[in-house]
């Protein structure tokens, strides 16, 4: 896989943010958990008003991810949904791969999506 890092890209910074607090979450820091579900929700809004959808592949891609964040709140399932979404949050940063976005696309309401990524196609 090839590097592909986008610091001119609003979308990477969310992500970035995102990586960090959940790096400090995993290494004690227990308000980091708060912090990633309030990026991520921020996330989640800015992309559905630049969308202007919640419906759009993008704002679906943050929905879930969001939600998933949500799991994190069962505290016995704290560390390993989080451990997960550090793993994914890392290819996204990284590589721009979301295995969110590639699940997703194998939905039939998003068959013909030609963007698999996290960012707003286009972009």
């Amino acid at each position: 896989m090839k590097l592909k890092i986008d610091v001119r890209s609003i979308e990477w910074w969310f992500w970035t943010v995102t990586l960090v607090f959940i790096i400090a979450a995993l290494s004690g820091w227990t308000p980091g958990y708060g912090a990633v579900i309030v990026v991520s929700l921020a996330q989640t809004v800015f992309i559905g008003v630049r969308t202007g959808s919640a419906a759009s592949f993008p704002s679906q891609v943050r929905i879930v991810y969001f939600a998933y964040t949500l799991l994190g709140l069962w505290e016995a399932g704290r560390v390993y949904c989080y451990a997960l979404l550090a793993v994914g949050t890392v290819m996204v940063v990284l590589f721009d791969r979301c295995g969110i976005a590639l699940a997703l696309k194998q939905m039939p309401w998003n068959k013909g999506e030609e963007n698999p990524q996290c960012k707003l196609p286009g972009k």
